[in-house]
């Protein structure tokens, strides 16, 4: 009963399926990389601080100029790989939003066409009720009449 069934327009609910599965998948692959540009902005925080508790110490100690300068330089090249990492993080953010969008969208009108697939076979199955109902009333009818 089902086979006759045959929905116009399944090419486009299949292509709509398609670009649907494609956003999912770049949206995963903007997310991999949002994890692991967070984990390196982490990492370069984790060693700032490190760094910055080794100077303390180290000043308590009493160290030379040169030491001090030297902490200073790379306190600010640390600093200055933060900034890029928080940026980077950022612009892979609003990728992330943008992908997840575009994601949405994509499933609102597959989920359009799936709905009116449902419709269609809602239709298809009352008309082949109907038709049923109708050749089982004619052959009734054929019968009374032969006998």
């Amino acid at each position: 009963m089902n086979d006759r069934f045959d929905f116009k327009l399944q090419r486009v609910l299949d292509y709509r399926e398609y670009v649907k599965n494609k956003k999912c998948e770049e949206l995963a692959k903007y997310r991999e990389m949002l994890e692991l540009e967070k984990n390196t902005l982490h990492r370069l925080q984790d060693q700032k601080r490190t760094v910055a508790g080794e100077m303390d110490e180290k000043c308590s100690e009493g160290v030379t100029a040169a030491y001090l300068v030297q902490c200073s330089r790379y306190m600010n090249r640390l600093k200055d790989f933060i900034d890029r990492q928080t940026a980077n993080v950022s612009d892979i953010e609003k990728q992330v939003e943008i992908c997840r969008d575009q994601l949405i969208d994509a499933s609102k009108k597959k989920e359009m066409m799936d709905r009116l697939r449902a419709r269609h076979y809602e239709r298809f199955a009352y008309h082949l009720s109907k038709e049923q109902e109708k050749q089982l009333e004619d052959l009734v009818n054929n019968r009374r009449s032969t006998i």
